[in-house]
């Protein structure tokens, strides 16, 4: 037994120097190939900005989600993702905590992998518009609405816009915290952020993402891996005659909960090295 576990060990180890191999070995390929895609991206945005029907839908999410898989790559970075398939073909409500500006990378890949699931669309703060132009780009093309924080007209209007992505068949994508925690601890959910699924009659899921801290810059660096995991898990769907009843505080303060529950247990899979998600049959 102590033969056929050194050798598995050996195997293993092998495999993982083959495959940075070959990471390496096509990281200036991909590298040129994400330049352009940026290039490409911005074009786009500027030709769908001046006239909607100038690009379909499923091309414009091709775009943003190829470049993001190229980021991923260059990066060294996986994303594992469990649960996403039980979530219904129709708009939902998505919500999620919040670690790093490059969570949407990653909800990115994993909604767009999903073979059926509903276009989507994410709520943004207001200053990522005065951002980095080609980041803006990408968001624009996948329809992001902006919102700025505080400003109670606005945050009006940015709801008639969530209605209206809605209708058109599109499912929401926020992150309810409002702002980036640097800790394990949750900061407190906006129960505002609810309110097009009580208003729609939408399922809300959850989602718990473990894994993304510090992978930006200006970011707190606790995760000093460097080939580094992304774990995404559909927690449950809720459906609207579960909570329409309810207060949006209620609901919110109980989703929290259960998100940050499946973050600590996926936190304390991870160092014990166990095996997070099953294996797909």
């Amino acid at each position: 037994m102590r033969m056929l576990y050194k050798f598995s060990t050996c195997i293993i180890g092998n495999m993982k120097i083959v495959k940075g191999f070959f990471h390496y070995l096509g990281l200036p390929f991909v590298c040129l190939a994400f330049l352009f895609g940026l290039l490409s991206v911005k074009k786009a945005a500027k030709k769908y900005l001046r006239d909607k029907n100038s690009i379909l839908t499923v091309d414009r999410y091709k775009k943003v989600y190829k470049l993001c898989k190229k980021y991923l790559f260059i990066k060294h970075i996986k994303v594992d993702s469990h649960g996403f398939n039980n979530i219904p073909k129709k708009p939902v409500l998505y919500i999620c905590n919040h670690k790093s500006a490059l969570d949407p990378v990653f909800f990115i890949k994993t909604l767009f992998e999903q073979q059926g699931l509903s276009y989507f669309c994410f709520i943004a703060k207001n200053e990522l518009k005065n951002g980095n132009k080609f980041i803006k780009a990408a968001m624009d093309l996948i329809d992001t609405i902006y919102i700025e924080r505080g400003n109670l007209r606005q945050e009006f209007e940015v709801f008639q816009q969530q209605l209206s992505a809605v209708q058109d068949g599109k499912s929401i994508v926020i992150f309810p915290e409002g702002t980036r925690s640097f800790v394990d601890k949750f900061n407190p959910f906006k129960a505002a952020s609810l309110k097009v699924a009580f208003k729609s009659y939408i399922p809300i899921v959850s989602v718990s993402m473990y894994g993304s801290s510090g992978l930006s810059k200006h970011e707190d660096k606790t995760n000093k891996d460097k080939h580094k995991h992304i774990y995404l898990k559909a927690i449950e769907v809720l459906n609207p005659s579960s909570f329409i009843t309810s207060k949006e505080e209620y609901i919110c303060e109980q989703l929290q909960t259960k998100i940050q529950h499946q973050y600590d247990a996926i936190k304390k899979l991870v160092e014990l090295k166990k095996q997070v998600f099953p294996k797909e049959e």
